[in-house]
């Protein structure tokens, strides 16, 4: 701005702003008039790139965190299907132990009998049979009692899980600008046509 002073102010100062051209001059002038302007433009275009850039964020965390929604609902589905089989399993324990409870009625028959008959060999033989089908049941007792412990301690996982991926879902569309909300919009749709 000193080039721009005013001749008369000083030899020195007039031989500065001698030495500065026409057009030199004229830049100078367009500079200072227009600098605000221009600077309220670089402003704008900055916030304007700055919203681009958080919606790029947007945009990347939103394809992180679909994916990361598609993964829990892949778990979780697997997490389903296993509960499923623990189902099975947990009736097939069921089953044994009702057969095992058959077979040791049908043995303690059998002893009574034996009993009466004062058969001490055969007697001797099904309190053996007996012990092993009683141990057996014991065991199938306390398989299905930590089937059930297993199966409950997954299912509260299962459960936490889908907390979670609700949660994120809902995150997705709360976070992620317009690409969330019409995600978020589309599998509600395609949930309630299931």
């Amino acid at each position: 701005m000193w080039w721009l002073i005013p001749v008369g102010i000083g030899v020195g100062l007039k031989l500065l702003y001698d030495s500065v051209s026409d057009d030199e001059y004229k830049a100078r002038e367009r500079w200072e008039s227009k600098r605000i302007e221009v600077e309220k433009t670089i402003e704008e275009h900055q916030e304007n790139i700055d919203a681009h850039l958080k919606e790029s964020q947007n945009s990347y965390d939103f394809y992180f965190l679909n994916e990361l929604h598609y993964s829990s609902v892949q778990i979780s589905n697997a997490a389903y299907q296993l509960l499923d089989d623990s189902r099975s399993s947990f009736n097939g324990i069921n089953k044994m132990l009702k057969k095992a409870k058959e077979q040791k009625i049908l043995l303690q028959d059998k002893l009574d009998r034996y009993k009466k008959e004062n058969n001490n060999n055969k007697a001797d033989e099904i309190k053996k049979e007996l012990k092993m089908v009683n141990e057996l049941r014991r065991n199938v007792f306390d398989d299905r009692d930590k089937l059930k412990l297993q199966k409950e301690s997954f299912l509260n996982e299962v459960q936490r899980l889908n907390h979670q991926t609700r949660d994120l879902k809902e995150l997705i569309r709360d976070r992620c600008g317009s690409k969330g909300k019409d995600w978020y919009l589309r599998l509600e749709a395609r949930k309630s046509n299931r």
